[in-house]
């Protein structure tokens, strides 16, 4: 007997630096694997128990990925556009 999982690539938010981005995954990627988000960064994967997710502060929303996110799916801008987090590496 097998239980399935079942992973919604849509909706795999990676954490940099505090702040949670986008990306178009084909596959789930792999520990050690390096993705490209929606806004160009690009990081190594790792994997963490969700129970440490919240240990310093709540993530926030990388704005350059949802700006991409939302002009890929024909949805509106949000404008203003907040202004870019300071000391995130890019």
């Amino acid at each position: 007997m097998t239980a399935l999982i079942y992973i919604d690539l849509d909706v795999v938010h990676p954490v940099v630096n505090g702040e949670w981005h986008r990306a178009r995954f084909q596959n789930m990627p792999q520990s050690g694997e390096p993705v490209t988000m929606l806004c160009g960064l690009t990081a190594v994967v790792e994997y963490e128990r969700s129970d440490n997710r919240r240990r310093e502060r709540p993530p926030t929303c990388c704005w350059a990925c949802d700006r991409a996110y939302r002009h890929l799916h024909g949805i509106p801008v949000r404008t203003p556009t907040p202004a870019p987090r300071q000391g995130g590496q890019r």
